[in-house]
Parts: structure tokens; C-alpha cells; sequence
């Protein structure tokens, strides 16, 4: 398992961070962590939800993250939360490339299509505010011989809660899911209901006739209730012809693909027919994608769409050489790309090929216009989209005159990247000098490892940005060390959490192509 991976599983920010090459201590895997651990304080990283909502995820404490990793390891299942409840769950995990299975999305969904044959409808239920709801208490660690402490000490010694972003807490939320299944089974089987379920995390997908849906409701209560969990009240009933309706996203991404394809055997047709004219096919793809873009219903299915287009195979491995680039193709572009920043991480590499685009005025004035819009807002995750794109592009001076924005902004993860580059004033780097409490160690870790008159005095700058607040109520020599040992040693040796650019393109590709492995079989279109 890649820890990388694992320490932001899904969210594309891992492609960023990089904790696999850090120095760690050659006990990791065997000291007591409770009594040479304490609490310690995530950092808040926001991630676009809809409608202009972010959802926060928060990264641990590394030395206490990997630790836990380790101590936990062996639980049953572990690498692989399917195996948990192979009946009943829909998410499958790779660790390999930090994300759910590409591919079994398919596969469930035509399952689904099949099951409401059966039954009249399928009811979608989810639990409110799930993973900010579970007490560490009900995982039963002690039955395995563990406690919950190392899990709580990711999150300041909170028992009630776990954060959201890492493998590690998505196991344990899929764990408890896993009992929660087992009772609502018991129960329809107690019951004699006529009903199937399953779930993605905690969504609940219910297959039942129309006479059992208060039945199916109730039941879910009950179940959720024994947890201390309660039902979210918004609810969704589909019958075969209303989910058949809603579920276009795959049958439009392929349908764009085959047209483009025929598209380009035609152009190569009537370039054999007429070799002395030159053969440039064109961005039909684009309109093909916003055509189909306009006929779907909410705004999370348009970004996946998008996003998930731009992952393909077939999009990845196109030669763009034949392509010429026409006054509307930009725009399109453009309107695709605001719908969706995260696609800006699988076509900026391209783009960079593309002389016709990366050259033009512009995409430089788009990038910059979008760049300092999302500066302004509080969603982390696209600011980093637009600095990755403007990196990529070489358009360096548009992050000059955007330093006071990040300032603002709260990315820690931002401004280890304008420190990493100096693109900071000294009276700038002054204030964030003054920002010493342990939720900023991110930034802070970077501050100390890119200004040398800190560097310069690591024993001092560690003491006073990196260890555990935890440690100053309650001192520690054996604690302390531990932290004060990581800290030094990586820092010492000039190690940075974050990867340089070119490594983040490079982790991006590593990703697409595993992904493409994934769903050769699935898909020919995808070859």
C-alpha cells in the first residue's frame, strides 16, 4: 500500500503531498504508540462538494497517521473494504491508485437495472453526517487486542467523529456500515420483507415494491437508531424508467467517443482518397461533450462527466499533432474546464503539446481570470487545479501578482508551494512566521524547510512550530523526542511533503494509466 495514496485516498489533492520518501523511525511498526504518541491537530483542506458547498477533509498528523496505519494494518480486511460485506457493498477500493475501483461503477449499475426488474422501486437513503457520528468506542478494537487511541489521537483526542480524507478512517467507517448491514439483513430476514439492499458508502440503495417503502423506511430507523445514527429525511425513489433516465453519464462519454472515432476514420478515408491535402481532424468532441452536458440534471453528474471523459484511454492516448484548433474551440474548452477545475489535472500535459492552445493569449487570460476568482473563495482544492495548470504552462508571472490572495486563502498546501518557489516578500514570510499554532504545522513544515535564517536554526524553529501543543500541558521528554526526532531528521535532509510539479504530473499519469488497466476488460472502447 502507497501511504501517499492512502493519506488523502480519492481526493486528487494526493497527487500533491508525498509522504512515502520521508525518514520515519525504524520502529514505526513496533512502538507503543499510546505511550510515546499524543493527541495532535489535522489541517482543514476544503474540497468542492455542488452547488457551492465544500466538504473539509482534514490531514493528520504524519508520524501519528502512519503509525496508526501500521498499528491497524492487520485488522481483517484491511486492504480490501469489499471483502468486509462482499453481499451487500458496492465501494471497492485500490490502493494502488488511491481511488475506488474504476470500472465496477458499470458492473453495479447494470446489477441495479436487473434488480428493479424484480421490484417496483429502488429508495436511496443515506445517514446524516456520517463519518462526523461515529464513536471510536463502537469499532470494538479491543475485541482484536487494540485500542482506539492512536485513531483518536488523529484528530485531537476526539473519540466522537473521524476525519474525512483517509484510508484509514474510510475502512473503519466501512467496518461499522458492515455491522450496520448484518442488522438491517437480520432484520428483513426476521421480518419476512421482500426487499435487497446495498450501499456505497452511506448511501443505501433499497430494492422493494411499492407497498413496502414505509416498511423499508422504518427499518432503516430502527437499525440506524442501535448506532446512535439517524436517517437523513431527504430521500429518492426511482422506478426502472426514472434511474434509466438519470444514470446517462457512462452511455454519454462512450457515445462521444464513437462519434469521435467515426469522425477520424472518416478525415483518414478521404485523406487516402486525397493525400496532397493536409489532414487535420477537428475538436468535434468538445461541442459533442457540451451538447450532451445541457441534458443532464444536476450540476455533480455534469462535473463527472466532464472529468470522467477527460480520463478515458481514448483521450489520454490521442495524437493531437493532426488537430487544428478553430476560434470556438477555445471557448469550449474554457466553458468545460470551469465546469469542471479537477479536469485540469488530465488535460494540462496535453494542453502543453498543443502549441495552438497553450500559446494563445487567451488561455493565459482564462487561466488567470479563474485562478484569482477561485483565490477568493474557499475552496481549496480548485485553487490548486488553476496553480498546477498555470505551472504546467509555464505561465509563472500570473503567480506574481497573486501572493497576498494565498496569503488569504488558508491553502497550506498553496503556500508550501509560493514558498517552495520564494514567491513571497520578506515582510510576507514575517506574517506567516507569526502563525504558530499546530493546525498550521503544514505550512509551517515548509516555512521552516524554504527560509533559511529558520533552517539555519532547526533545534529552535521545530521546538516552536512542529510539536504537538498536547506536549506543552502536558510535558513529555519520551513524546517530544519522537516528534522532535521526525521533524529534524527530514528536515535535515531537505525532504518536502509536497512534490515538485513535474512529480505531480507524473503521479497523475501513473493514475490514468492504472486506471485504464482497470477497465481495458470492461471496455473496448477504452483500449
Amino acid at each position: 500500500m502507497g501511504m501517499s495514496s492512502s493519506y488523502n485516498f480519492r481526493n486528487p489533492v494526493r497527487h500533491f503531498i508525498d509522504i512515502d520518501h520521508l525518514e520515519y523511525p525504524q520502529d514505526i511498526t513496533t512502538f507503543e504508540p499510546i505511550s510515546e504518541l499524543c493527541w495532535t491537530k489535522p489541517v482543514a483542506f476544503r474540497i468542492y462538494k455542488a452547488d457551492d458547498r465544500f466538504r473539509t477533509i482534514k490531514m493528520p498528523n504524519i508520524l501519528n497517521y502512519v503509525r496508526a496505519l501500521k498499528y491497524y494494518s492487520g485488522l481483517n480486511n484491511f486492504n480490501n473494504v469489499m471483502l468486509l460485506d462482499p453481499q451487500h457493498k458496492r465501494l471497492e477500493t485500490n490502493l494502488d491508485t488511491g481511488d475506488f475501483v474504476s470500472g465496477n461503477y458499470d458492473k453495479q449499475l447494470n446489477d441495479d437495472f436487473m434488480t428493479l426488474c424484480n421490484y417496483d422501486v429502488l429508495v436511496k437513503l443515506d445517514i446524516s453526517e456520517y463519518y462526523g457520528r461515529i464513536y471510536t468506542h463502537y469499532l470494538d478494537l479491543d475485541d482484536n487486542g487494540l485500542k482506539d487511541e492512536p485513531l483518536a489521537w488523529l484528530n485531537n483526542g476526539r473519540t466522537s467523529g473521524l476525519l474525512m480524507g483517509n484510508y484509514l478512517s474510510l475502512y473503519f467507517a466501512e467496518y461499522l456500515l458492515s455491522r450496520i448491514s448484518n442488522e438491517l439483513q437480520e432484520n428483513i430476514e426476521a421480518d419476512s420483507l421482500n426487499c435487497v439492499f446495498k450501499y456505497f458508502s452511506d448511501d443505501f440503495y433499497f430494492f422493494c415494491n411499492n407497498d413496502d417503502i414505509e416498511k423499508v423506511l422504518n427499518l432503516f430507523d430502527k437499525v440506524l437508531a442501535e448506532y446512535d445514527f439517524v436517517r437523513n429525511e431527504k430521500k429518492k425513489i426511482w422506478t426502472y424508467e426514472t434511474y434509466n433516465t438519470y444514470n446517462l453519464l457512462t452511455r454519454y462519454w462512450k457515445a462521444t467517443i464513437r462519434a469521435w472515432n467515426l469522425e477520424v476514420l472518416k478525415d483518414n478515408e478521404n485523406h487516402e482518397k486525397h493525400p496532397e491535402m493536409p489532414m487535420k481532424h477537428k475538436y468535434s468532441f468538445l461541442n459533442q461533450l457540451i451538447y450532451r452536458l445541457s441534458t443532464l440534471q444536476d450540476e455533480r453528474s455534469k462535473r463527472s462527466f466532464i472529468i470522467n471523459f477527460f480520463k478515458t484511454k481514448y483521450f489520454q492516448s490521442c495524437d493531437y499533432a493532426n488537430y487544428r484548433v478553430c476560434s470556438y474551440d477555445l471557448h469550449q474548452l474554457f466553458f468545460l474546464i470551469k465546469s469542471a477545475p479537477e479536469s485540469l489535472l488530465y488535460i494540462s500535459h496535453i494542453i502543453n503539446t498543443i502549441s495552438d492552445i497553450k500559446n494563445n493569449l487567451k488561455t493565459k487570460e482564462f487561466l488567470a481570470a479563474r485562478y484569482k476568482d477561485a483565490l477568493k473563495h474557499e475552496l481549496h482544492d480548485m485553487q490548486l487545479y488553476f496553480y498546477y495548470a498555470i505551472k504546467v504552462l509555464g505561465f509563472d508571472d500570473i503567480i506574481q501578482d497573486t501572493t497576498s490572495l494565498v496569503l488569504k486563502s488558508q491553502n497550506q498546501v498553496l503556500v508550501a508551494y509560493y514558498l517552495k518557489d520564494e514567491n513571497f516578500s520578506e515582510e510576507q514570510i514575517s506574517s506567516l512566521k507569526i502563525m504558530e499554532n499546530e493546525e498550521y504545522w503544514f505550512q509551517n513544515y515548509h516555512l521552516i524547510l524554504y527560509t533559511p535564517s529558520l533552517n539555519d536554526n532547526l533545534d529552535a524553529s521545530i521546538r516552536k512550530y512542529l510539536i504537538p501543543e498536547r506536549l506543552s500541558h502536558r510535558p513529555n521528554p519520551t513524546k517530544e523526542n519522537r516528534y522532535y526526532s521526525f521533524y529534524y531528521d527530514n528536515l535535515h535532509n531537505r525532504h518536502a511533503v509536497i512534490r515538485d510539479i513535474s512529480s505531480v504530473t507524473a503521479s497523475i499519469r501513473d493514475y490514468l494509466e492504472l486506471r485504464s488497466q482497470e477497465t481495458m476488460s470492461e471496455d473496448n472502447l477504452d483500449e
